[in-house]
């Protein structure tokens, strides 16, 4: 059986119904809520009401739920290499992946609350952002918070791997920084908008499953053709991004990041081929005004006609194929279909 991602060419489709990311924010969770907890009163408040925990006063709310891609990919990579699993009721986890899938999400986290403030986005899971609700200083500082939560919280494994983890992580950090300082250039080309993804896309996906792999046991061969894994996957949901970005779907609306005058992917590609839609993305870049709905609309559909919609479409099954190339056979099969899994949820990121 088949399954197509949007209008992409069909990949094998995962077993039906694993529910991989409702078991990864199972097992989580707890853990997550608890780290939270030990921050300060004002900045735990702006935190929870980032996750969906409570609303901005601090009252219980049920929100939408984050997908959990990166706590998944480190758990399950962490099985897949043969690391034991514990917890079988909830899902099958390997105890020393559980505090490394807790630090991915908050370094997560933190980069979104500091990507919110500095493109001025909103909202996020349908609702305003922390920088609109709390002001972009809070948002600022709870973002930073979490990036040291995240090390404190790996600082608590005894794991002999543990020093190795957390110089990834760091590693991974870096890479974010820089991946956004490059990406935001007025002439940033195509090959450097690509590293500049896989930087601040992609790196954290590669850490995320290369932490499993290490904290489970993995062979250096097998802790690599994870991280390999992570990275391609990284490109196609950033590529996936930037499609709904300027062509919408359920989980974004049309537009959005040309209002923004984002240069994504599909912008910056279109530039770099000289085409048709290029001479209407220099101006709209340029002005100073705020672009209109017609403007938006009009832009889209030239870059449509140009055919970068579909070129989107092609680049992300493309790396989303060459992800799964990187699974070894030494994955073992039950969990390299999770990670199969994992993959097709992440990148169709329309579900």
């Amino acid at each position: 059986m088949t399954v197509t991602l949007g209008n992409r060419s069909a990949i094998p489709a995962p077993r039906r119904g694993s529910g991989v990311f409702e078991r990864a924010r199972t097992v989580t969770e707890p853990a997550l809520r608890s780290a939270v907890d030990s921050l300060p009163p004002t900045t735990r408040r702006a935190v929870g009401y980032h996750f969906g925990w409570w609303d901005s006063k601090g009252n219980d709310r049920r929100g939408t739920a984050a997908k959990a891609v990166r706590p998944a990919l480190v758990l399950v990579a962490a099985e897949a290499v043969g690391g034991t699993p514990v917890g079988m009721a909830a899902v099958a986890a390997v105890p020393a992946a559980i505090p490394a899938a807790v630090a991915v999400e908050l370094v997560h986290n933190f980069s979104l609350l500091h990507d919110d403030v500095l493109d001025s986005a909103g909202p996020r899971r349908h609702r305003p952002t922390v920088w609109q609700e709390f002001g972009a200083g809070a948002a600022i500082l709870a973002g930073d918070a979490l990036l040291a939560l995240a090390f404190d919280v790996l600082a608590g494994l005894t794991h002999p791997a543990a020093p190795t983890a957390a110089r990834m992580l760091s590693a991974t950090v870096a890479q974010l920084a820089e991946g956004h300082a490059v990406g935001r250039g007025a002439d940033v080309s195509l090959e450097e908008c690509f590293r500049a993804t896989r930087r601040k896309t992609g790196a954290l996906l590669e850490c995320s499953a290369g932490l499993g792999g290490l904290l489970g046991g993995g062979t250096p061969a097998q802790i690599a053709a994870l991280r390999g894994f992570g990275a391609e996957l990284g490109l196609a949901v950033q590529l996936s991004d930037d499609q709904l970005g300027i062509w919408g779907g359920a989980s974004k609306p049309a537009y959005s990041d040309l209002r923004h005058r984002r240069r994504s992917l599909p912008i910056v590609a279109a530039l770099a081929a000289g085409s048709p839609s290029a001479e209407r993305i220099v101006p709209a870049y340029t002005a100073e005004h705020e672009m209109s709905d017609v403007e938006a609309r009009e832009l889209a559909e030239s870059l449509d006609a140009d055919g970068w919609r579909d070129w989107c479409g092609r680049e992300a099954d493309r790396h989303l194929r060459a992800a799964l190339d990187q699974l070894e056979p030494g994955i073992t099969a039950e969990r390299g279909q999770d990670l199969r899994t994992i993959a097709r949820l992440a990148g169709d990121r329309d579900r």
